[in-house]
C-alpha cells in the first residue's frame, strides 16, 4: 500500500499516538460526558480534549470547526472498530504487548531513564503499561480494518493520467527545487595498529571501572564515542533484545546481572558493557565505546584514490555510475549508480529545503548548492551514516527549479495523490454503506458542527 495510505485518516491514527505522549502538567478536573454514540461505541468529551493536545503543541487554537473535525474523526475510528469487531477481526495479546514495549522503549530512551519517565509523565512505567492497552489495542483494530477496506486499492498510469488531467491548473501542487545528488566514498581500511592501540586502551578503562579506581559514569562521560550514552553514564534502558547489532546484543544477553562483559568488537569499534538488570527480553546495560582511530596517512591515501578514480570518469574510461558500484564504501548508494536516497520518500529526489537534514556533514548543502548540473566536487573529507571518517566526491545530476507538478518530473508524487483520492472515494462509499445500519447519537451541543459525513441523517 501507499506510504500515504488513508491520509484523510491521519489524524485518527495520531490521535491514540499523541494520547500516550501528554505532559505531564497537572490539568484542572473536568467532569466528562458522553457527547457521542456509534454502535456500541462512545465517544467522551476527555476524547475530545487529549486528542487536541496534539494541535496545542503545536500552538494550534481550539476552533468550532477544529472541535467538529476531531469528533468526527474519533466517530470514524469507532466505526471502523464496531465493523472489526463486527468480522471478527482478532488483535493479539502479544501484538498490543510488542507496540507498547516499542513505545516505552523510544520514550525512555529519549527521556534517558525510568526514573526520568516516572518523573515527567507522574506514574510508573508498569502503570503506563496498563493505561496503553485499550487505546493501543482499538488502534491496531482501526489500523487492520481500514487496510481491509482500503488495501486492494491500487493507481494505474491511466488513473494518475486522468487525475492529472482533471486538475485546474491554478490548483496543482508547488514542487520546491530539488536535487539527485551521487557520491563515491572510499573510507579506509582498518589500521591493525591503531585497532590493537584502541582495545589495550578500553581493556585498561575496563580494568579500572571493575576495581573502583574509575567511576562508570565518568569514564563514559570521558572516553566512551557513543554520543547516544556517553553523558548518561553510558547507559541504555530497558532495551528489547534485537535492538542493538548482533555481537553487542549477544552480549547483553549472555552476561549475568551485575557483571562486566570482556571487551569485545563491533562495526562501531570496541565495547565493554556491564549488565544492570535484564526482564524476560529486555535490558538495562551500561557501556563504553572507543571507536577506531583513523591515521592522517590513511586518509591522505583515500583521497589519492579518489582523485585517481575521478581522473578515470573525466578520461571517460568508466562512468560515474559504474565508478560508484566498482570503489564506493557507502552500501547505501553504490548500487544505484552512487545516488543518495532521501529517506523521507525513498526516491533520488531530495527537497532543497531539507537538505541538510539528509546527511551528516554540515558542508553537503554547501557543496550541493555550489555545484552545476553535471559537474563533481573535489574530494572532501566526510563522515558516513555510521560515524567512519573518509573521503567523498559529490556528483550533481540533476536540479530542477520551483514548478508546479507535472508527469513527466513529478510522476511519483501525483501517482500518490490519485491513489488517496481513489482510497478516500472507497472508504466514504464503506462509510455510507454503514451509516443506514448504524445507531448513531450525537449529543445536542455538538450538532451544531459541519461534517464530512452526514452523521445527523442517521441520527436514532
Amino acid at each position: 500500500m501507499s506510504k500515504n495510505i488513508i491520509a484523510a485518516f491521519c489524524i485518527t491514527c495520531s490521535f491514540l499516538l499523541t494520547q500516550d505522549s501528554l505532559s505531564a502538567q497537572t490539568k484542572a478536573p473536568m467532569v466528562d460526558r458522553i457527547v457521542a454514540v456509534v454502535g456500541s461505541q462512545i465517544v467522551k468529551e476527555s476524547d475530545i480534549e487529549n486528542a487536541y493536545s496534539q494541535y496545542q503543541a503545536e500552538g494550534i487554537p481550539m476552533t468550532d470547526s477544529l472541535r467538529g473535525a476531531i469528533l468526527e474523526e474519533l466517530m470514524l475510528r469507532k466505526l471502523l472498530v464496531q465493523q472489526a469487531e463486527h468480522d471478527s477481526i482478532v488483535v493479539e495479546d502479544a501484538d498490543v504487548d510488542n507496540e507498547i514495549d516499542r513505545r516505552m522503549r523510544q520514550y525512555i530512551m529519549m527521556l534517558g531513564s525510568e526514573e526520568a519517565f516516572t518523573k515527567f509523565y507522574g506514574k510508573t512505567v508498569e502503570a503506563y503499561k496498563i493505561e496503553l492497552r485499550d487505546p493501543i489495542r482499538e488502534l491496531i483494530l482501526v489500523q487492520r480494518m481500514q487496510s481491509q477496506i482500503v488495501g486492494s486499492v491500487t493507481a494505474s498510469p491511466q488513473d494518475v493520467k486522468d487525475y492529472y488531467a482533471a486538475i485546474p491548473q491554478d490548483s496543482l501542487p508547488l514542487i520546491s527545487s530539488q536535487v539527485e545528488v551521487g557520491q563515491i566514498v572510499i573510507v579506509p581500511p582498518v589500521n591493525q595498529e591503531l585497532k590493537e592501540y584502541t582495545r589495550l586502551q578500553l581493556e585498561d578503562i575496563r580494568k579500572q571501572v571493575m576495581a573502583g579506581s574509575l567511576d562508570f559514569c565518568t569514564a563514559a562521560a570521558s572516553y566512551s564515542d557513543d554520543p547516544g550514552s556517553k553523558f548518561k553514564c553510558g547507559k541504555y534502558e530497558n532495551v528489547r533484545r534485537g535492538t542493538f547489532v548482533p555481537e553487542f546484543d549477544a552480549q547483553c544477553f549472555k552476561v549475568k546481572e551485575g557483571e562486566f562483559s570482556e571487551v569485545f568488537e563491533t562495526e562501531y569499534g570496541f565495547h565493554f558493557l556491564r549488565v544492570i538488570s535484564r526482564k524476560g527480553e529486555e535490558v538495562t546495560i551500561q557501556h563504553i565505546l572507543k571507536s577506531i582511530p583513523t591515521s592522517p596517512q590513511d586518509l591522505q591515501n583515500c583521497k589519492t584514490r579518489l582523485d585517481s578514480i575521478m581522473r578515470l570518469i573525466r578520461l571517460d574510461s568508466m562512468t560515474f555510475c559504474e565508478a560508484a558500484a566498482k570503489f564506493s564504501n557507502d552500501e547505501n548508494s553504490k548500487f544505484s549508480c552512487g545516488l543518495i536516497l532521501n529517506p523521507m520518500t525513498g526516491t533520488s529526489k531530495i527537497d532543497m529545503d531539507i537538505i541538510g537534514e539528509i546527511d551528516p556533514n554540515q558542508d553537503f548543502p554547501i557543496i550541493v548548492g555550489s555545484l552545476k548540473v553535471g559537474a563533481y566536487s573535489a574530494p572532501t573529507l566526510c563522515y558516513t551514516m555510521d560515524g567512519k571518517q573518509g573521503y567523498r566526491v559529490l556528483w550533481l545530476k540533476s536540479r530542477s527549479e520551483p514548478h508546479k507538478a507535472n508527469l513527466k518530473d513529478d510522476y511519483q508524487l501525483l501517482s500518490d495523490m490519485t491513489l488517496q483520492k481513489k482510497q478516500d472515494a472507497k472508504m466514504r462509499e464503506w462509510v455510507m454503506s454503514k451509516l443506514p445500519y448504524t445507531y448513531i447519537r450525537i449529543t445536542e451541543d455538538y450538532r451544531k458542527f459541519s461534517f464530512k459525513y452526514p452523521w445527523l441523517e442517521y441520527m436514532r
